[in-house]
């Protein structure tokens, strides 16, 4: 078990519930007023955290915080929501623990919150920044932006029976999917029609969650479904095939820090040094694997280091080059705006489309540009760092 010396902070909108915490072992899973609920979009994470209403928000947990130095008061408050916990806090404490923002004259604290609250508590300004996702919120009129995007591929593997050698061999075949108009069903209409699959040959079954759909799998119910690579293996162990990585595929962007066109207007220089210093993180993440998967291990109570590595081969797996910077191509701007739109049409969420936007109305890397050019220009060396328990 890893162990972090830290300041740990609950906090909700609304003012501070507990604090003081001294180690990641001293936060617990909670339950508050009998409402529970779990991360299931990563296999290793906390398994549960506590959830409040209130003013229309949920409560935040601050899983981590800066302790307060002797000259706190110099340092610039920020508040940073995360959409889950264990792997997603990576890109924050990486920075945070290793000082960048601090160079930039920073006190970061990174809170976990629930699903689209992520979106909801940068647009209220309960925090200042968030890695949500915030496309369905400015297609409903939100002004926000996405400023710095940490993947730009999915994580699913195609994983078949063992008779099926080719996607083309799906046609007529039954495959598990999680809904109608899930994201990673999206992604496999796109992955069957870009390998010249015609969707409407291919029965699909809407089972759930990745264990359901694993097990049908397993029991020769369906004939593949899209998983991770935790549960593709587990099924190649019995042997099913890994066909192919969706990745190579199609593309999927997940957001690193977005925030409010007010910020961006009203304090340019705050979201310079925000983005400069996770950028740093995220260079560090990318060029440094041995230190960064030791933050893995932290992130998500690992012991084996072999593990953490392998966590953080998918992880890199799934950025190119340009999103290792933080960027995108216009082509998966596009296409993940497109993929958005789709799947607000398939809800019946169609209501809340005020019409067409623009790539400029998503999108800010102008921010992250300027600041990787810095970087670049200043020789900064990522591999001068290594992994700390306390922050720099």
């Amino acid at each position: 078990m890893v162990n972090v010396a830290l300041s740990v902070t609950l906090k909700t909108a609304a003012g501070v519930i507990l604090s003081g915490a001294k180690n990641l072992n001293d936060i617990r899973p909670q339950s508050v007023k009998g409402e529970d609920f779990s991360d299931r979009t990563e296999k290793h994470t906390h398994k549960s955290f506590g959830f409040l209403g209130g003013v229309g928000l949920a409560v935040a947990f601050f899983i981590f915080g800066t302790s307060q130095p002797l000259n706190a008061q110099s340092l610039k408050k920020i508040r940073i929501a995360s959409k889950s916990a264990g792997e997603s806090l990576v890109p924050y404490l990486i920075p945070q623990r290793l000082g960048f923002y601090r160079e930039e004259g920073l006190d970061v604290d990174v809170i976990v919150t629930r699903g689209t609250v992520t979106t909801q508590v940068v647009v209220s300004g309960a925090v200042d920044y968030g890695n949500g996702g915030s496309i369905p919120a400015i297609f409903g009129g939100a002004r926000l932006k996405i400023l710095q995007v940490s993947t730009d591929k999915p994580s699913q593997y195609l994983v078949v029976s063992p008779k099926i050698t080719h996607v083309k061999q799906l046609s007529g075949k039954t495959v598990a999917i999680s809904d109608a108009s899930g994201n990673s069903t999206l992604l496999f209409r796109e992955l069957l029609s870009k390998n010249g699959v015609p969707v409407d040959t291919v029965q699909m079954r809407a089972l759930g969650e990745p264990s359901v759909r694993l097990g049908a799998l397993l029991a020769g119910a369906v004939d593949a479904t899209m998983i991770t690579i935790g549960n593709a293996r587990q099924a190649q162990a019995k042997g099913f095939r890994i066909l192919l990585y969706s990745g190579d595929y199609v593309s999927a962007l997940s957001a690193n820090l977005e925030t409010g066109d007010d910020k961006i207007q009203n304090a340019p220089d705050e979201v310079y040094k925000i983005v400069k210093a996770t950028l740093k993180g995220q260079i560090f993440y990318h060029r440094n694997p041995n230190e960064s998967a030791k933050f893995v291990m932290e992130a998500l109570r690992l012991t084996d280091f072999n593990e953490a590595k392998e966590i953080w081969r998918e992880r890199d797996k799934q950025a190119s080059d340009i999103a290792k910077i933080g960027r995108a191509t216009e082509e998966a701007m596009t296409t993940n705006i497109e993929r958005v739109r789709e799947q607000m049409r398939a809800v019946g969420a169609t209501g809340r489309i005020k019409g067409a936007i623009t790539l400029d109305q998503v999108y800010d890397f102008s921010f992250v540009k300027k600041a990787y050019e810095e970087i670049r220009s200043s020789k900064w060396d990522p591999m001068r760092y290594e992994y700390s328990k306390r922050q720099m």
